[in-house]
């Protein structure tokens, strides 16, 4: 029996709109944010969740009290699950942080370069691990569990979990309001991935999760 994971990030808010960085400043979602919260509520309803755990941030908690609602189940929080803290980088806008030189240096060395008041990235992806190990040690085999967290969170989960070096985190598109689900078999190794950035009904990933070739 197979423990499943749907990792959500979170939909969007005022700064998104204005290209300005978020990290861990505390914005509230938008009009827009709003209704892609509820298109993954949506899309989630016709799964049995057993547990709802979300990032502490505004952004996130308004999203997955959106899904734990529709599906009348109470949020957790979880600070693991917090996005990076990007120190003065965080209210500058994106090009005026892509042009810095600190920045170029971080996307270059992104799990070497330390920066004053800007995580790490390998400290960001233990913590994250560190969130979905213990939902999975709380849970029961079979359990379907929603954590509801940042971009950045759940590609570095994404290629943790497929075995790519953290660097590659930036490959993996994840839009708000998406979903990507793991499946972990019972000795809780490596899971299946079944979906990355579903946004929609997930009938058909989930129906299609049994088949084999």
């Amino acid at each position: 029996m197979e423990t499943r994971v749907f990792l959500i990030r979170h939909g969007v808010t005022p700064w998104h709109a204005e290209s300005r960085v978020l990290g861990q400043r505390d914005i509230p979602l938008s009009p827009t944010g709003l209704e892609q919260a509820r298109a993954a509520a949506e899309a989630l309803a016709a799964v049995k969740l057993d547990e709802v755990l979300s990032s502490p941030l505004q952004r996130a908690v308004q999203t997955a009290e959106i899904i734990g609602n529709r599906v009348g189940i109470d949020v957790a929080r979880d600070p693991r699950l917090m996005d990076f803290k990007l120190g003065r980088w965080s209210g500058l806008g994106y090009a005026e942080v892509a042009a810095s030189s600190e920045y170029q240096r971080f996307l270059r060395e992104p799990t070497a370069t330390s920066l004053p008041d800007v995580e790490n990235l390998d400290a960001v992806q233990r913590r994250a691990i560190g969130a979905v190990e213990q939902a999975l040690r709380d849970a029961a085999p079979g359990d379907a569990i929603a954590l509801v967290t940042h971009s950045g969170l759940v590609r570095l989960l994404l290629s943790h979990y497929m075995g790519s070096p953290a660097v590659n985190y930036h490959r993996i598109r994840v839009s708000p309001g998406s979903i990507s689900i793991l499946s972990f078999s019972d000795d809780r190794e490596l899971p299946r991935i079944l979906a990355v950035n579903a946004v929609g009904s997930l009938d058909r990933v989930l129906k299609g999760a049994s088949g084999h070739g």
